[in-house]
């Protein structure tokens, strides 16, 4: 049986969210007539303590239609140099006469003040930041960093994006409700399809006028989506059931950590590995990151490789306790096979 841990947006939708989706209430969200869609938008929205939600497809998608709908065609748009809007998110292509900035934050848990007062000078600058970071391990960005960065960057003129697709797990992990987090940005991307398990699915949340904004940008994008409903119902099962298991994740992601740290040739820093992410950087003499990948694959164990120099571990309701030793095992026997070749 094959152990996944490339990513949790593999996870398989609970029973409940199956039936969910059979039993959904459909209408023509295209014309906001979904009223499962619009239960859907109007609970995160309160969750998150934002005037309006809407539901998109990714994350991806989430983050594009927030930058679309609050900066302006020549703005000046920061962005963290390792985040997912800089790596994935391909939001040059959507501004092709913005000026793009990069910053560089501490393992994603701090912000520079060097950064925050050269950012921001012209009218409808962002700022943008990620919590949980994923290239920096699934890191938390601390409260009160971000309400730093918020009063900083407001006080400028400025506005504040916050690509949370892993916002619940930073929630669980430090025991602060949604809203305290998003209460420093204006505008948030959550995602439903990672830890909370549901098919796919994102919120965009903010301020009314800028969610009718992006709206009008989803439908421009060919997102309009007609009885979206049967995607919003299993998203709306993961948020009023499936978040408070995401320690679930944490205490595995932990586990592993502690067993590969223990390991000849292998870097985990332990004091990173804070929710459902653990990096780890091979030093073996003959195992590249990718032939360590490769050697897993073979052995049933699927990881993502992200460098050169790191592989990334992530755990989610599909991963056991007994998954975690017996990776451990392999890489283990792995490892040492090796270095006797």
């Amino acid at each position: 049986m094959t152990i996944d841990f490339r990513t949790d947006s593999g996870t398989q939708p609970t029973e409940e969210m199956r039936q969910a989706m059979y039993e959904a209430v459909l209408g023509d969200d295209y014309y906001g007539e979904d009223p499962t869609v619009n239960l859907l938008e109007k609970t995160a929205a309160e969750m998150l303590g934002k005037e309006a939600a809407l539901l998109t497809t990714t994350a991806t998608l989430g983050n594009q239609l927030a930058l679309l709908s609050t900066a302006a065609p020549e703005s000046d748009i920061w962005i963290e140099e390792h985040s997912h809007i800089a790596t994935h998110d391909y939001t040059t292509f959507l501004f092709p006469r913005a000026r793009f900035h990069t910053y560089l934050s501490g393992n994603g848990m701090e912000i520079k003040d060097t950064d925050l007062e050269a950012s921001c000078t012209t009218p409808n600058s962002v700022f943008c930041l990620e919590n949980t970071h994923n290239r920096h391990g699934g890191t938390i960005l601390p409260l009160s960093e971000m309400k730093k960065v918020y009063e900083q960057i407001r006080k400028k003129g400025g506005r504040v994006h916050l690509d949370g697709a892993r916002l619940f797990n930073a929630s669980v992990a430090t025991k602060i409700p949604l809203r305290e987090f998003a209460r420093y940005a204006d505008t948030v991307v959550v995602c439903l399809c990672k830890g909370l398990c549901a098919p796919t699915g994102a919120i965009l949340a903010g301020p009314e006028q800028t969610i009718k904004k992006a709206r009008n940008w989803r439908k421009r994008m060919g997102s309009g989506m007609p009885q979206a409903g049967i995607i919003a119902a299993p998203g709306y099962v993961g948020l009023k059931k499936m978040i408070p298991r995401l320690a679930e994740d944490h205490l595995l992601a932990k586990k592993l950590a502690q067993g590969l740290a223990q390991l000849p040739d292998l870097n985990v820093d332990l004091s990173l590995v804070q929710t459902n992410i653990v990096l780890v950087h091979p030093s073996h003499p003959k195992l590249s990151a990718e032939k360590i990948t490769d050697e897993l694959k073979k052995a049933g164990i699927l990881v993502l490789m992200l460098d050169s120099r790191t592989i990334r571990f992530v755990t989610d309701r599909n991963i056991h306790s007994e998954d975690i030793s017996k990776t451990v095992e392999v890489m283990n026997h792995l490892l040492n096979g090796w270095k006797t070749c």
